[in-house]
């Protein structure tokens, strides 16, 4: 029996995900060398850590926008950016560190399981209890990844907030809550129910047969 050759589309999607899975697998490598340099003391306060602000930056700065045929008066109003702890003591640092491991697991874990699904497909496995079981699987780690990253940002919102002094400048109260990652486990939980319905209405197929 022949057996067919998977679309490019999903090889390409099977390759570039392998490379993605292999780079990960490098940082978090490199990054627990990094954490054992750091709680050993190996590593000073020279650490130049940027980290995304929780929250918006409330501004009022007015400037031209220069068109072709007039001139715009514009204001400023929110923006959001990074903090950059210059010569970043210790302490910080070993704060900041085991949130970005725990970061680098969960996109792993999701990537090498994503992986496993798609090479299935390319296998020619699609309505099967492993893929349905898989994509369950992805759509909890979005859901797991969007209430850390909440917990976090609350966190972080609140530390910084406190203690944090600008003269002109003000963090509103609002910050990204990485709405898309729900959106995405709805869809996957969603297509996850499809396939168990293919899967259902394939053996009920062959049962008749």
């Amino acid at each position: 029996m022949e057996t067919r050759k998977a679309p490019l589309s999903i090889r390409i999607i099977y390759w570039s995900t392998n490379l993605v899975l292999g780079l990960l697998s490098l940082v978090f490598v490199a990054f627990i060398a990094f954490n054992i340099l750091l709680y050993t003391d190996i590593i000073g306060n020279d650490i130049q850590l940027h980290i995304q602000l929780p929250g918006k930056l409330d501004l009022n700065e007015t400037g031209v926008l220069n068109l072709t045929d007039q001139e715009v008066q514009v204001e400023l109003v929110e923006i959001s950016g990074k903090l950059h702890f210059i010569n970043t003591p210790t302490t910080i640092t070993k704060k900041i560190a085991p949130v970005i491991m725990v970061v680098i697991l969960i996109i792993g874990y999701l990537t090498y399981t994503f992986r496993t699904f798609i090479k299935n497909v390319k296998n020619g496995n699609v309505f099967t209890l492993t893929n349905i079981a898989l994509l369950k699987r992805i759509a909890y780690g979005l859901v797991g990844y969007w209430l850390f990253y909440i917990i976090y940002m609350s966190l972080m919102f609140r530390w910084i907030t406190q203690n944090l002094e600008f003269e002109s400048i003000r963090i509103s109260s609002e910050f990204s809550t990485e709405s898309w990652a729900l959106v995405i486990a709805l869809l996957l939980w969603v297509l996850a129910h499809i396939f168990k319905t293919g899967l259902e209405l394939k053996e009920e197929t062959e049962l008749t047969i």
